[in-house]
């Protein structure tokens, strides 16, 4: 695939545009490779570790899966571990989903595992908020979690940290008014020290299957609310 053929820029005034995700006059240019229409679908943000534990990793694929049945977009940030097992979940269930890259486009490829389930055209939407050649930062990766949460209704993590990536985008969602959910595991470990920290007074907790099916079917029923003004601090 040829990125720079493939890629599409929309900008605020682009009938593409998400609606409700970034505060027009912010004036925040996308490029994105696949499907536009992902854009303005109801969707939902899986985030979770890199370095996730083996049961972590399992259920971000079920949540996706679960999402697909649901006729929910499931919005995610590409990177290994939980991310891309919500992204494989969802796309094996016949799902749509969006990768949220924490670089510019032109740095875009289709990960070995997800390829065989991709159809750019259906099912896939690569999208960065970033210029096309700009490479991964760390202030990157976090900001773009403002991002996966604008274009979600609601935030699912799997397995956070007490510092790092999926802690801020729990934070993000907190800040911009959406819904969050965590997974209540029944062991504690240093690896899912961030899920303590966001229940309950931050997240609503996740103990079972049934909580998870309730939840993305509650999902559902609820539009994207509008974010009316998102930080996107672009050095």
């Amino acid at each position: 695939m040829d990125v720079n053929k493939e890629a599409i820029t929309i900008r605020p005034d682009d009938s593409s545009y998400p609606v409700g995700a970034i505060a027009p006059t912010q004036g925040v240019t996308l490029t994105c490779v696949g499907n536009l229409g992902l854009l303005n679908m109801k969707a939902i943000g899986i985030c979770g570790s890199r370095n996730a534990s083996a049961d972590a990793l399992k259920y971000a694929r079920s949540f996706g899966s679960e999402a697909a049945k649901r006729d929910l977009v499931v919005v995610s940030g590409y990177a290994r571990g939980i991310d891309r097992e919500a992204h494989k979940g969802t796309l094996e269930s016949g799902g749509r989903t969006i990768a949220v890259l924490p670089e510019g486009i032109k740095h875009f490829r289709l990960n070995r595992e997800l390829k065989p389930y991709v159809r750019l055209e259906e099912n896939f939407l690569a999208v960065s908020m970033f210029p096309s050649d700009a490479r991964w930062q760390a202030w990157r990766a976090m900001e773009r979690n403002n991002l996966i949460v604008g274009l979600s209704s609601d935030m699912f993590v799997i397995e956070a940290r007490d510092t790092g990536g999926t802690i801020n985008a729990a934070m993000e969602c907190v800040r911009q008014g959406k819904r969050l959910w965590a997974i209540a595991y029944s062991e504690d470990t240093p690896e899912r020290a961030g899920n303590r920290i966001l229940i309950p007074d931050k997240a609503i907790p996740l103990k079972c299957i049934r909580d998870v099916k309730r939840a993305l079917d509650d999902a559902t029923q609820r539009s994207r609310e509008d974010v009316k003004q998102i930080a996107m601090t672009l050095r």
